[in-house]
C-alpha cells in the first residue's frame, strides 16, 4: 500500500471531498471510486487508519464484520488493499479549516492549501488526532512530536520518547533504514504487536537499539537529551529527539462551518446529508449514530453518504449502487 504512505502534490478539483482517512474515510471513498468518482482524502496524521492507527493499532477487534478476530492495524491494510485500484489522492499532515461555496461545489482550504470539490464528506470522527503539547525544559534544534520520514535521517542518531504504538513503529522502521536509534519511556513496558516487540528485542539484543526504561526524560540541550534513570542524571546524544506521546482531538476548526453542530455532532437525514447541499457526514461525528460509536455503524454511514454524493454529482446516476459482484475492479 505504498501509494498510501506519502501525500500526492496534486491539487487538480476532484468529484469528491473527504475529510479524514479513517476507516469510515476510506471506506467512503472505496464505494465513490467504486461507483467511478474522483476523490481526495484530508487527513491531519502522516498516515491513514485514523483512531485505528494513531492510538490502538495493536489492539483486537472482535466486532469487525465477518472476523472473530482482527488487529486494528490490519483492518487498516486491508481497507487500504481494497481501495487501492481506485487511485484515490491523499493530503498527509493537513487538517481541514475552512469551508466556501462555490459555483462548482465546495473548497476546504488547510493550513497548507486549498482544495476544490464537487461534493465533500465529513468524517473527522472526534477530531483530527493532533499530538499532545510538549513541556520539557532545555532546547533541541531538532525537536519533533510526529513520526519522522525514516528516509530522511539515515546514520542519523535519533532518540524516541514514548511508549505509544506510534513510538515503537517509529523505532522500527527508523533502525531498519539505517538511523542510530534509542528508545526511551517512563515504564518499562512498550504498546506493539507481538511481532513488533518481538522486532525490538531482538534489535536490542544484538546492540542496534539502546532502550531506556524505565527513565524520566528530565531536560533537554543542545546536543540531545538528560533522562534520570533513578541512579542519576544520564545523557543521551541525539541528532533528532522525537517525542510521541499520543494525541488530543480537536473539532474546532470544523465547529466553525454553518452544519448545524449539536455539541460534537452533525446533524443529518437518512442519506447522510447536512445542512448544506452536497455535504454529507459520517462516522463518529454523525449525530445518526448517537453513542453508537461503532466501526459497523461508520461504515454503513460511509456507504449512505459515498453513494448519495455520487447521485449528487452525477444526477443521472442511481444513489443505489447495486451488487459490487456485478462491477469489474480497475
Amino acid at each position: 500500500m505504498s501509494f498510501l504512505l506519502h501525500s500526492s502534490t496534486n491539487t487538480s478539483p476532484t468529484d469528491l471531498l473527504i475529510i479524514g482517512a479513517g476507516p469510515v474515510g476510506l471506506h467512503a471513498a472505496f464505494y465513490a471510486g467504486l461507483r467511478g468518482l474522483s476523490v481526495r482524502l484530508l487527513e491531519a496524521q502522516p498516515e491513514i487508519g485514523g483512531q485505528l492507527s494513531a492510538l490502538y493499532p495493536d489492539k483486537v477487534v472482535y466486532d469487525w464484520p465477518g472476523l472473530p478476530a482482527i488487529r486494528a492495524a490490519e483492518i487498516v491494510t486491508a481497507l487500504a488493499a481494497q481501495l487501492a485500484p481506485f487511485k484515490p489522492n491523499f493530503r498527509f499532515g493537513e487538517v481541514a479549516q475552512q469551508l466556501t461555496q462555490t459555483p462548482q461545489g465546495w473548497t476546504v482550504a488547510t493550513q497548507k492549501g486549498s482544495y476544490p470539490a464537487r461534493a465533500v464528506i465529513v468524517a473527522a470522527g472526534l477530531g483530527a488526532l493532533l499530538p499532545r503539547d510538549v513541556q520539557l525544559s532545555g532546547v533541541h534544534p531538532d525537536l519533533r512530536t510526529l513520526p519522522p520520514d525514516p528516509q530522511t535521517l539515515g546514520g542519523q542518531r535519533v532518540l524516541i520518547v514514548g511508549g505509544v504504538p506510534q513510538a515503537v513503529e517509529a523505532t522500527l522502521k527508523l533502525s531498519t533504514s539505517g538511523a542510530r536509534v534509542s528508545l526511551t519511556h517512563r515504564r518499562a513496558l512498550f504498546r506493539g504487536s507481538p511481532a513488533q516487540l518481538a522486532q525490538l528485542q531482538s534489535l536490542r539484543q544484538s546492540g542496534q537499539l539502546h532502550i531506556y526504561a524505565p527513565a524520566e526524560l528530565s531536560r533537554l540541550d543542545a546536543t540531545g537529551a538528560w533522562l534520570d534513570r533513578g541512579d542519576g542524571p544520564q545523557h543521551v546524544a541525539a541528532d533528532t529527539v522525537v517525542v510521541l506521546n499520543g494525541h488530543l482531538p480537536d473539532l474546532t476548526p470544523l465547529q466553525s462551518w454553518p452544519l448545524g453542530w449539536q455539541g460534537e455532532y452533525i446533524p443529518a437525514d437518512t442519506a447522510q446529508r447536512t445542512a448544506l447541499p452536497g455535504v454529507f457526514v459520517a462516522g463518529d461525528v454523525s449525530l445518526t449514530g448517537g453513542e453508537f460509536k461503532l466501526l459497523s455503524v461508520g461504515l454503513a454511514q460511509a456507504a449512505l453518504a459515498a453513494n448519495h454524493a455520487v447521485h449528487f454529482v452525477h444526477p443521472d446516476q442511481k444513489a443505489k449502487p447495486g451488487h459490487s459482484s456485478d462491477r469489474r475492479l480497475p
